[in-house]
């Protein structure tokens, strides 16, 4: 192959990669921010890719060639910025919106310069390539502003990788490592441009650009980069990979009987049936490397020792869990139970004494009533901690119940002197939810912030559609959690409050992971409290 085919090929396959990953992770979640931006970043390159195909490679003319040109340089100048904001929003970074905004200005300002002489000059012939072009004194800024975001990014995605642990390290590893050589394979051609031509690198670096696509497609597979799930059949794999060697094979042989026919000139359908049979006796040993080569590459074991690993990790994780469960449970009990039976056995122990003070056995009765109740009430609470009931999806729109939930208790926000406000920006999203259960967890969540604010002060109850979830905030101005205990109070039995079972915020995260949604809290003393609710929008 001619060094211009090899351009030509590199260009076609990261056209392909780039649009096929970025409409595969666009239609996993429309709705996502993040996957809006990487379809934007793939759709991007894929543009870039394809109106270079045009505008140096194929086109005959330098007036054609200067249209696609402009083109081309539109999508590389939206480049910068939609790397750097994939980046910021993958990593969480919001305090660098100012840098995404001015990314995005400059972005703009530069595209509106590509009609000018200033920026983009002509197209000649240079080295290789029919055309290529030859830059204006603006076009310094424009690849300084380039390789200035794509290095901030490469930077995050560094310092990313360094901060995160488990999974989410090796997703940002891989991203970035698939990044740093999409983006050095690329912009290799901005040497051609000040006419630095490197044998060995242009225009094999070019190849690197796919091999970004297929690294980052290889992270959402095996390590649900995006939080994209795939589930790999073997027998897809299989089947895929053996077709392609039979279609090889029957590529193989045609070809080798050309080749005998050309130089020998006879026709010899005995030498194609023999040639097909060397072929089977060999296509079995084949098959059998295939299947294993992907269980290696894929899978990390043989499928089946894999499924046993699985099933055996599975069931011992199950076991511990059902052990700590019920070895949590079991103190929790004991502890909430021991009070009310202490002040029973108390009071039962002066009965002798006192049985006949018409006084000592109105108390006594107050006494046994209230704690047997106390007691029936922590066991009940456990009942439905331990045997939670699965929830009764329905189409739900959260306005209504937040605005219900709030006035079933507004004697008691009322009582407190808390004022409350009700705030709805997700403008009429759904969730499939449970009704009652959700009603259970605001319940909980505005009876912790009355317990919070026991001198007055403001319950916020916000909504806004976020990343294709619905948020919804509970905020308290009250007397916040302490930092030691943070990350514990969604632990069973674990309370702040003097007559509190600490089942409530444990039930609250339950019913919330049944719905297949995330639970939050940030927390200052002295401050207030936010507990955020994020439930899949429909």
């Amino acid at each position: 192959m001619t060094l211009l085919q090899h351009h030509l090929l590199a260009m076609l396959l990261t056209t392909f990669f780039s649009v096929c990953l970025g409409i595969f992770v666009w239609l996993k979640n429309p709705q996502r921010w993040l996957n809006r931006l990487f379809a934007l970043h793939s759709l991007a390159i894929g543009v870039w890719s394809t109106t270079e195909i045009f505008s140096t490679l194929l086109v005959s003319s330098e007036a054609s060639g200067m249209f696609w040109l402009r083109i081309e340089h539109i999508a590389v100048f939206l480049l910068p910025p939609l790397i750097f904001h994939l980046v910021a929003v993958l990593l969480e970074l919001r305090t660098m919106q100012w840098f995404i905004r001015f990314g995005y200005l400059l972005s703009v300002a530069f595209i509106c310069w590509v009609f000018s002489p200033l920026l983009l000059v002509k197209q000649i012939p240079k080295f290789y390539v029919p055309l290529w072009l030859v830059p204006g004194p603006l076009y310094y800024g424009a690849a300084i502003f380039f390789w200035v975001y794509v290095s901030a990014s490469l930077w995050f995605l560094w310092r990313g990788y360094h901060l995160a642990k488990g999974t989410r390290r090796l997703q940002i590893k891989y991203f970035f490592l698939a990044s740093l050589l999409g983006y050095l394979g690329g912009g290799s051609d901005f040497l051609l441009v000040y006419n630095i031509y490197i044998p060995w690198l242009n225009p094999y670096a070019l190849y690197l650009v796919p091999l970004y696509k297929l690294i980052t497609a290889y992270v959402i597979v095996q390590h649900h980069f995006l939080d994209i799930h795939i589930v790999i059949r073997k027998s897809i794999v299989y089947s895929i990979l053996i077709s392609l060697l039979t279609v090889g094979y029957f590529g193989l042989v045609y070809g080798i009987e050309r080749f005998c026919q050309t130089t020998f000139g006879y026709h010899s359908v005995w030498f194609s049936l023999i040639a097909f049979g060397l072929m089977a006796l060999l296509f079995q040993p084949l098959k059998i490397g295939v299947q294993r080569l992907v269980d290696w590459l894929i899978f990390g074991t043989p499928q089946e020792a894999l499924v046993k690993r699985v099933e055996k990790l599975e069931e011992q994780v199950l076991q511990s869990e059902k052990l700590k469960a019920i070895s949590t449970l079991a103190a929790g009990m004991a502890h909430e139970i021991k009070n009310p039976l202490t002040t029973l056995k108390i009071f039962g122990e002066f009965i002798p004494e006192k049985g006949n003070d018409p006084e000592f056995r109105k108390k006594l009765h107050e006494i046994f009533t209230t704690e047997t109740q106390r007691i029936h009430n922590i066991v009940q609470e456990v009942l439905d901690f331990a045997k939670p009931k699965p929830p009764q999806f329905k189409p739900l729109e959260l306005s209504p119940l937040l605005t219900s939930t709030v006035d079933f208790l507004s004697s008691d926000l009322l009582k407190h002197r808390i004022q409350w406000t009700i705030s709805c920006q997700h403008n009429g999203a759904v969730v499939q939810a449970d009704p009652d259960q959700l009603r259970q967890v605001l319940i909980n969540l505005i009876q912790n912030a009355i317990d919070a604010m026991p001198n007055g002060g403001t319950l916020t109850l916000a909504t806004q559609v976020n990343d294709g979830y619905l948020e919804l905030a509970v905020t308290d101005t009250g007397e916040g959690i302490l930092k030691e205990l943070l990350h514990k109070i969604f632990d069973p039995f674990v309370t702040t409050k003097p007559n509190g079972t600490g089942l409530g915020l444990a039930m609250v995260q339950t019913i919330v992971r049944a719905h297949y949604g995330k639970l939050s809290v940030q927390s200052q003393p002295g401050q207030g409290t936010i507990f955020t609710i994020k439930l899949p929008s429909t």
